[in-house]
């Protein structure tokens, strides 16, 4: 797998490798003690060489403004991390409309993010139509995402089997945590990440556990289950504290099932967190 420089800008991770993004990120440090990509491809990939299956990770460093894909264009299925997006779409709706989240759809978003109860996304999503998740999936420039909108568990047309590329899930989390209000406002910004750092303890890992000190600040939705050719376990989130302030998406697939995708997927985000100690240029 090869990591190599993008040219889009304002975050659009579109691509492998890294790339100095938009003007609302905060303004870049010195290079000293820094690490570059290619040292980061290169721990990445000594990791990767270690395991089997396919891994997939796009990162976007804040202090540095510098974006970095490895195999970011590869498209896994992606579970339950939609739901972040889906949740997105109800909000914008409700923008466009000028009207809150219902009691029932509040109880909904929480049970979907922080617990990923999927009776609660078919409600949401049968509520604000696939279409509308589609639309607000282009608002965010998420060019490699196809959503499906199916409320059938394990059907071939379940939203669960959206495809997508750690690149646009990495862009997604940029623009929901730092990003403009041209898609949602800073309060439905804020309420999603609200949410997504009250998920339960038996679904935080990936991102958000390296482990993590108690000092850091995270939020993560992660998305996993079984298909032919390996457990798909993806994770997304944001880590914020101990010298660290980036987002990242880490899609994988493991043949050998949930346990050992599992520590794989974890071992992915120790090596991103013990590397992002310095900042990354």
């Amino acid at each position: 797998m090869e990591s190599r420089p993008v040219t889009r800008r304002l975050a659009l991770l579109g691509g492998t490798g890294a790339v100095a993004t938009g003007a609302f990120f905060a303004a870049p440090q010195s290079a000293s003690a820094a690490i570059t990509g290619a040292q980061l491809h290169a721990r990445l990939g000594a990791y990767d060489a270690s395991r089997s299956g396919p891994v997939a990770v796009s990162v976007h460093d804040r202090r540095t403004r510098v974006s970095w894909s490895y195999n970011g264009t590869w498209h896994n299925e992606t579970l339950s991390i939609v739901k972040v997006l889906i949740l997105a779409t109800v909000l914008r709706r409700c923008q466009e409309r000028q009207v809150s989240l219902t009691s029932t759809q509040r109880s909904q978003a929480v049970a979907m993010i922080t617990r990923s109860d999927n009776s609660a996304t078919n409600a949401l999503l049968t509520w604000v139509g696939v279409a509308s998740v589609r639309r607000v999936a282009g608002l965010y420039g998420l060019t490699s995402t196809v959503i499906q909108g199916g409320t059938t568990a394990g059907a071939a047309s379940w939203w669960g089997y959206s495809t997508t590329t750690a690149a646009d899930q990495a862009s997604l989390m940029v623009k929901i945590v730092w990003g403009s209000s041209s898609v949602l406002t800073t309060a439905n910004r804020e309420y999603i990440k609200s949410l997504m750092r009250q998920v339960i303890s038996s679904q935080r890992w990936g991102v958000c556990a390296p482990p993590l000190p108690t000092s850091n600040q995270w939020t993560t939705k992660n998305g996993w289950g079984p298909l032919s050719g390996g457990y798909r376990l993806n994770s997304i989130g944001y880590i914020y504290g101990n010298g660290r302030d980036y987002a990242a998406a880490i899609l994988t697939r493991s043949p050998a099932g949930y346990s050992y995708g599992l520590t794989t997927i974890n071992g992915v985000s120790k090596v991103l967190y013990d590397a992002l100690a310095q900042p990354l240029v």
